[in-house]
């Protein structure tokens, strides 16, 4: 399938000698539409003195999303102001043009082109702040294969361009053919290099005039790079202002026939397509019309593409998850108990969370580091917010138990015993129940200590490990928290599989300090074997067995990337690939002993050859040799990494749970939350219900504990339980 995104409405129309009234416009656009045109690019919200056919790109709008709304509707604008108008009519998509000529730049946007691109970069802010109503952000490279005022444009230019749109957020990144100067073998080339850039997911449409008469031919060179989308205008119309010598963009009709007739499948009606032209002719009476399809004639042995259909076959059965069937109560806070029930529920486990009323877990209301806590630990789970002092909402929280598999609780020793939830207790009413409880300590002299992810990285060796020598320092996440509740889940599901066996639950715990000593165990293991401490790995001058195996600077300011060179034979590729072979010629580095002993010498060489180098090409270089290297990301660079969003690897969560967010609101209110890292009957862990908000399933827990609606009004009245966002209770 190749989309064929029609421009006539707005490119067509910028340089026509006259407005095309709006209810003729309208009537143009539904022929299209009922042609078989999926995506239309109908308004560019600019100052009606600058172009004053585009006065009514409001009304156009908002009639054309009412009137079809199967339709993609797109605008162009050309400012942040231009594109609030323009998602507040309703365009689903907004262009942004970036012009990689300078003095095209300052003529159509009149801004410098670095300037521009910091207004993109205001876009994608804004828009990223309205949620899922937020319009697709385009970035529009014009003038990428040429400019009238300023003559060549580097290529090199237009790459380093587009990885700057990349860094400002836009959602697609798309090259336009201004003024028709490209060739069939620049689009290769240009076209494969920003691919390679921004990532093929992240490539948007070409657009294509056709000065030259060789739009079509450019067309097939970039089909033959993976390119699967194309702006065209019926009747070839249109054109820059800005921009002397552009003529119109490639004729609709004739592209579709084009693309057909390869086999490539539009949706397209070309009969339909083409009579569509009589609505633009009613418009716009004095406008020529070009294409040579139209012109000839649809050939006779014109064959649009035959596309299979699909063979019906019964819906698949939805897949059972692994824990499905199992109920899980969770009393727990902060992350290591929360985070075992994570994993549980993403398993396909009901996991009640248990919340003190009236307020709920007070982790939804922490700030600075620790305000992502909530929303990420907590998804797929179901909310009970009770008040476990009043008798009433402890007998309902032990009438529930008596029918679970799994207890887990993440509270200071002694205080769910002291609730009268303790194992003994529970156990005793329920000789099947798993009990779990997630620990500072496991028993010992340390058990009743507090413990914190901090405190025991400091005494368990982790922060030595990681700081620079004498600098102990803690590790940028809640490591030992998140592997304790991973190994919580381990013992629960090693419990159940033993309660198969014997008909009995039993207790288990896991403990940070000890989840610590697992992950610090190759070190001790090391100094055992050569009798002194290993060196911290923030120590700069720590002696690794490899040449290379250290964080570098780009010629790009602020980006950086590891790369690791770790046998002789990607030593060897390693210097033929950055032009280096002296140092391969140099007998004190004949062998991998040397080469270590040489890092110092080594890296600044490297150091020096790697700053000139922009990081895209770095990677790439990497990449072709095989070796080990990762760009230096940060946290909000990952919602955009390419293999996450392919992969699956991110599920949306809504983030109204982190009650701390600053000014009340998040700035992403949905968010990709990076799932398990596992991959189970073929698929990923999904996302099947939100984190709850507090006591949202309260009512209808207690009615899956046995209680009626007026025990469960009672306790409703006396606060022992909190609704939540639940409807009423229906009368009895």
């Amino acid at each position: 399938m190749v989309t064929v995104r029609e421009v006539g409405p707005r490119d067509g129309l910028q340089m026509a000698k006259s407005a095309m009234p709006t209810a003729a416009k309208l009537r143009w656009i539904g022929a299209m539409v009922a042609a078989g045109v999926r995506e239309m690019e109908v308004a560019s919200f600019v100052p009606p003195t600058a172009l004053p056919q585009m006065a009514d790109a409001a009304e156009v709008v908002r009639a054309v999303r009412a009137a079809h709304p199967a339709l993609r509707v797109v605008a162009l604008a050309p400012n942040l102001r231009g594109a609030q108008n323009a998602a507040a009519a309703g365009a689903q998509s907004v262009i942004i043009p970036v012009s990689a000529s300078e003095a095209h730049s300052r003529s159509n946007v009149r801004r410098a082109r670095a300037e521009q691109v910091a207004e993109v970069a205001r876009v994608v802010e804004w828009a990223r702040g309205l949620g899922p109503d937020a319009p697709r952000i385009e970035a529009g490279i014009a003038t990428a294969f040429g400019c009238s005022l300023q003559g060549e444009v580097p290529e090199s230019e237009v790459v380093a361009l587009a990885a700057e749109l990349a860094r400002a957020g836009a959602d697609v990144i798309a090259l336009a053919d201004t003024l028709g100067y490209a060739t069939p073998s620049h689009v290769r080339r240009l076209v494969r290099a920003v691919r390679a850039e921004v990532g093929a997911e992240r490539f948007g449409n070409l657009h294509l005039h056709d000065t030259l008469g060789t739009a079509l031919a450019n067309a097939l060179a970039a089909l033959e790079e993976g390119v699967r989308g194309f702006d065209a205008a019926l009747g070839g119309l249109g054109g820059c202002p800005y921009a002397p010598g552009s003529v119109g963009n490639v004729c609709t009709e004739d592209l579709v026939h084009m693309l057909e007739s390869e086999g490539f499948d539009t949706g397209i009606d070309l009969h339909a397509l083409i009579a569509a032209r009589e609505a633009l002719r009613e418009g716009l009476p004095d406008e020529p019309l070009h294409g040579r399809v139209a012109a000839a004639g649809v050939p006779r042995t014109y064959s649009p593409a035959k596309v299979a259909k699909p063979v019906p076959v019964a819906p698949a059965a939805p897949r059972k998850l692994p824990l499905e069937g199992l109920r899980v109560v969770e009393f727990s806070h902060m992350v290591m108990g929360p985070s075992c029930g994570m994993v549980l529920a993403d398993l396909g486990a009901d996991v009640v969370k248990v919340e003190p009323a009236p307020g709920g877990d007070n982790t939804r209301r922490l700030t600075g580091p620790a305000i992502g806590f909530f929303p990420t630990f907590n998804r797929n789970k179901r909310s009970l917010c009770v008040d476990l002092e009043k008798p009433a909402g402890l007998a309902l929280v032990q009438k529930l138990v008596a029918d679970a598999d799994v207890v887990l609780e993440n509270f200071r020793p002694g205080a769910m015993d002291k609730l009268g939830l303790g194992y003994g207790a529970l156990s005793a009413a329920n000789p099947r129940l798993i009990y779990l409880s997630c620990k500072g300590f496991l028993p010992g002299p340390y058990e009743n200590r507090a413990a914190l992810d901090e405190v025991v990285q400091m005494m368990g060796g982790l922060a030595y490990m990681t700081g620079p020598p004498g600098q102990p320092l803690r590790a940028g996440t809640s490591i030992n928290d998140i592997m304790g509740g991973v190994f919580g889940a381990v013992a629960i599901l090693a419990a159940l599989r033993e309660r198969e066996a014997t008909g009995r639950g039993g207790l288990v715990q896991s403990g940070l300090f000890e989840t610590n000593m697992l992950l610090v165990a190759q070190h001790m293991a090391s100094a055992a074997i050569t009798g002194r401490n290993p060196p911290p790995f923030g120590d700069k001058s720590m002696p690794k067995p490899w040449p290379l195996y250290d964080v570098f600077d780009s010629a790009d300011e602020g980006r950086q990337v590891f790369v690791g060179v770790v046998t002789t034979t990607q030593w060897q590729a390693f210097c033929r690939a950055f032009g280096l072979e002296d140092m391969l010629a140099d007998p004190s580095l004949a062998t991998m002993g040397q080469l270590a002993a040489a890092r110092p010498r080594i890296g600044a060489r490297v150091a020096e050859v790697f700053r000139a180098m922009p990081q895209a090409e770095l990677m790439a270089r990497c990449e072709a040799l095989g070796l080990p290297f990762a760009p230096i990301a940060r946290p909000a660079d990952l919602f955009d990494d390419p293999h996450l969003n392919a992969s699956g690897g991110l599920m949306p969560v809504a983030m109204e749970s982190a009650a701390g967010a600053p000014g009340g609101a998040p700035a992403m209110p949905v968010a990709g939350i990076p799932g398990l890292p596992v991959l189970m009957g073929g698929g990923r862990t999904a996302l099947r219900r939100q984190p709850p908000r507090t006591g949202e399933h309260g009512i209808e827990i207690a009615r899956e504990a046995g209680l009626g609606e007026a025990e469960i009004a009672a306790l409703l009245a006396e606060g022992a339980l909190q609704p939540g966002e639940t409807p009423a209770l229906a009368a009895e």
